[in-house]
């Protein structure tokens, strides 16, 4: 009965992922630059199409709206990967963005990326998938930055 179990489980996962490996095959397939549009949809508003702080939301905040541009060039060079992942996920805070409720950003990562997945995929299948989208993002942030 537990061999029965353990094949069960392993297909389920096997299928899942092969699910998964289909949606972002197709993507890739389609010329879908992930990276690309989770910041038009996102971040655009505030930091511009190009980047460089100046989106149509840019004067609603408190603060100024940083030039995602620069990001290297204020790191000596090397485009600020770990900083940029810290802050997207949430797991460090930027004052300009306030908290994790803000309605823009705050809680796509957290509750609303999540729920795209439906209710089949759970734990570590949502956090890859989230994860995932962050990096994408991230990547095509790394490729706005000023030469």
């Amino acid at each position: 009965m537990r061999n029965g179990s353990l094949v069960s489980v392993t297909i389920a996962a096997l299928a899942c992922g092969a699910a998964m490996s289909a949606t972002v095959g197709t993507a890739a397939a389609q010329g879908v630059d992930i990276g690309k549009q989770e910041y038009e949809t996102y971040c655009a508003v505030c930091h511009g199409k190009a980047g460089k702080g100046d989106g149509p939301f840019s004067g609603l905040v408190n603060k100024k709206v940083p030039d995602l541009t620069g990001l290297a060039k204020a790191n000596g060079g090397v485009f600020p990967f770990d900083r940029a992942y810290e802050i997207i996920s949430g797991k460090q805070g930027v004052a300009g963005h306030g908290t994790r409720e803000m309605p823009i950003w705050g809680d796509h990562y957290s509750e609303k990326a999540p729920r795209e997945l439906g209710p089949y995929y759970q734990g570590a299948d949502v956090a890859s998938y989230v994860r995932g989208k962050i990096l994408a993002l991230i990547g095509y942030i790394s490729t706005m930055q000023a030469k």
